[in-house]
C-alpha cells in the first residue's frame, strides 16, 4: 500500500470508527500495515510478547519442537533474526499450553516444557539485557516422580521469577503448584500447593494459569475443575510460600466435561487496588464462548481480595460469533489509566477485536474495533502491550497469529479520539425508554440500517431493518432492566448505546 492509499485508508477507517464506536472514548490508529516478523519456516505457535525497558517488544513464538525469540531493532526498524531457545531439545509448542513470558524492565524470563518430559521437563531461560542475550536453560524441577508441567511465569517485587505448574499424575486430583526462584532464575525451589483452598479437587489440566505480583502480594489465577464446573479462582499469598486465600472471580459456573484450554489475563490498578480479570467462558445466557471481564478489589480482606462484578464484552455481536483468548494491557503514562482488551472473534472467519477504556470507571463492554478486517486471512491469538512514544503519548503494540500464511504478524499504532465531525451526514440516533418499550429515532443518514437490541450477556432480544419510518418501536414485554441498542449501516458503520429501563 503506497503512502497516498494508506492515508486514504486511514481517513476512511477514522470515519468508520467515528460512527461505529461513538460511545468509546478512544480508538486505535495503526501506523501502516502489519509486518511479518519472520518467514513461515519459523512457525507461529505460542505467541507471547512483553515490553522491555527501552519500550521494545520482545516476542516468543515457534513451531513444533522449536522455540524462538526476537526483539524489535530500532536501528533496523524491524525485528531481528529470531534466536532459537534450547535448540538441542524438543520444546513442547502448543497455542494454549506452550511457553510463557514475563518482564520487569530489562529482565525477561521465559518458561517452557520439554515434549514428553512431563515430570522433570519444565525449563526456564532469562535475559538481563532486554531480550538481546539469553541464559542457558535451567531445570525448574528435578528428582520428582509426579508430573510438574505447563510452567507459567510471573515476576515478584524483588525481581525474582515465580511460576505456576500443574502437579499430579491424575487429572482428577491435579493441583496448582508454585515454584519460586530467589536468585533471578538461576535455580528454583520445590513446588508448594497454591490451590488447596479453591472449590473442587482439581485444576483444569490444560488451562494455563497466570501468576502475578501486585499490591505487595503474590497472586495466581487458575481455572479449577469442581465436578466439571470450570471457573476461575484467584489464589494469593503474602510470601509465595503460604497460600492462605482463594477467591472465586468467575460466577458463571460453566459446566463442561472437558478442559477449555483457555486461560485468564489481568491488569490494574484502575485506582486504589481495583483490577480487571478477563477470561473466556460459555457459562453465560448465550451458551457460547464469550469474553467476560471481572472487577476485583485486591485491597479487600487483607489482600485476599473481593469480587465486585462480571460483565461480558462487546454487545454488538451476532448470534454465531464466538470469542476467545483475551489479552489485557494498561498504560499509566497519563492522568488516567488506559486499558486495552484484545481477543479473537469468529463469525465465519477469525479477526482480532479491540476494546479501549480510559479512566477508573472502565467501559470494556461497548462496541469493539475490528483490527484486522482490512487485511485478508485468518487472524488469531493476539498479544498486546503498551509503550510510551517520543511525544509522551501511548503506543499500542499487537502481535497475532496469521493462520493463513503461517506467520506472526505485528502492528503498532497510536491511540486517538474519534471525531464525530467526519460523520455529520449521519447524526446520532436518539433513544427514548418508555414505560412499555423503547423508541428509536433514526435520522436521514441511517436508512436501511439494521437495528438490534441485546441484553448484557450478549443475547439478541429484537432486531430489524429501518424502513424509513419516523421511529422504531420495540415493545418492552421482552426487555430487561438494562439493554444495549446497536445500529449498523449497510456500509458497516455502527453506533450503540446502553439503555436503562
Amino acid at each position: 500500500m503506497n503512502s497516498n492509499n494508506r492515508r486514504l485508508w486511514t481517513a476512511a477507517m477514522a470515519c468508520l470508527l467515528a460512527c461505529s464506536i461513538s460511545a468509546q472514548s478512544a480508538v486505535f490508529l495503526p501506523e501502516g500495515e502489519p509486518v511479518e516478523i519472520a518467514p513461515n519456516s519459523y512457525g507461529n505457535k505460542s505467541i507471547r510478547m512483553v515490553m522491555n525497558a527501552a519500550n521494545e517488544p520482545v516476542i516468543a513464538f515457534g513451531s513444533s519442537g522449536h522455540l524462538y525469540v526476537t526483539k524489535w531493532d530500532e536501528e533496523a526498524d524491524a525485528f531481528g533474526t529470531p534466536l532459537e531457545i534450547d535448540a538441542a531439545s524438543n520444546v513442547f509448542m502448543s497455542d494454549a499450553e506452550g511457553p510463557r513470558m514475563a518482564s520487569q524492565g530489562d529482565y525477561v524470563v521465559l518458561t517452557y516444557q520439554l515434549a514428553g518430559e512431563w515430570d522433570n521437563g519444565a525449563r526456564s531461560v532469562h535475559s538481563t539485557d532486554g531480550g538481546v542475550t539469553w541464559s542457558e536453560p535451567v531445570a525448574m524441577v528435578s528428582g520428582v516422580t509426579e508430573n510438574h508441567f505447563m510452567p507459567c511465569v510471573g515476576i515478584d517485587g524483588d525481581g525474582n521469577p515465580f511460576a505456576g505448574v500443574k502437579v499430579g499424575n491424575n487429572v482428577a486430583t491435579i493441583y496448582e503448584g508454585i515454584l519460586r526462584s530467589e536468585d533471578g532464575g538461576e535455580s528454583w525451589l520445590p513446588a508448594v500447593n497454591a490451590s488447596d483452598l479453591a472449590d473442587g479437587n482439581a485444576m483444569c489440566e490444560c488451562c494455563p494459569s497466570l501468576p502475578f505480583y501486585a499490591e505487595d502480594r503474590y497472586y495466581d489465577l487458575v481455572r479449577n475443575n469442581n465436578s466439571n464446573i470450570r471457573d476461575f479462582w484467584l489464589m494469593s499469598s503474602p510470601d509465595g510460600i503460604t497460600w492462605d486465600a482463594a477467591l472465586d472471580v468467575d460466577p458463571l459456573d460453566w459446566m463442561l466435561s472437558s478442559c477449555p484450554a483457555s486461560g485468564p489475563t489481568v491488569t490494574g490498578p484502575l485506582g486504589d487496588a481495583n483490577y480487571l480479570v478477563a477470561f473466556m467462558s460459555a457459562g453465560g445466557i448465550s451458551g457460547q464462548s464469550r469474553v467476560h471481564v471481572s472487577q476485583v478489589d485486591l485491597g479487600a480482606d487483607g489482600g485476599a481480595g473481593a469480587w465486585m462484578l462480571t460483565e461480558p464484552v462487546t454487545v454488538s455481536q451476532f448470534d454465531n460469533a464466538t470469542q476467545n483468548v483475551p489479552m489485557l494491557a494498561q498504560w499509566d503514562g497519563g492522568n488516567e489509566p488506559l486499558v486495552a482488551l484484545a481477543w479473537e472473534q469468529n463469525s465465519g472467519g477469525y479477526d482480532i477485536q479491540l476494546a479501549l477504556s480510559q479512566g477508573e470507571e472502565f467501559m470494556l463492554t461497548d462496541i469493539a474495533q475490528n483490527l484486522t478486517e482490512a487485511w485478508g486471512g485468518q487472524h488469531r491469538r493476539p498479544e498486546i502491550g503498551f509503550s510510551t512514544g517520543d511525544d509522551g503519548e501511548p503506543l499500542l503494540h499487537i502481535a497475532w497469529q496469521h493462520s493463513t500464511s503461517g506467520t506472526v504478524h505485528y502492528l503498532k499504532g497510536t491511540i486517538g479520539e474519534p471525531s464525530i465531525m467526519v460523520c455529520q451526514e449521519a447524526p446520532e440516533p436518539h433513544i427514548i425508554s418508555e414505560p412499555d418499550g423503547i423508541r428509536i429515532y433514526l435520522t436521514e443518514g441511517w436508512q436501511h440500517a439494521r437495528w438490534t437490541v441485546w441484553d448484557l450477556s450478549g443475547r439478541l432480544l429484537a432486531d430489524g431493518v429501518h424502513n424509513g419510518s419516523e421511529s422504531i418501536w420495540v415493545p418492552g414485554n421482552n426487555l430487561p432492566s438494562h439493554a444495549i441498542v446497536s445500529i449498523q449501516q449497510p456500509s458497516g458503520a455502527r453506533w450503540a448505546q446502553a439503555v436503562k429501563r
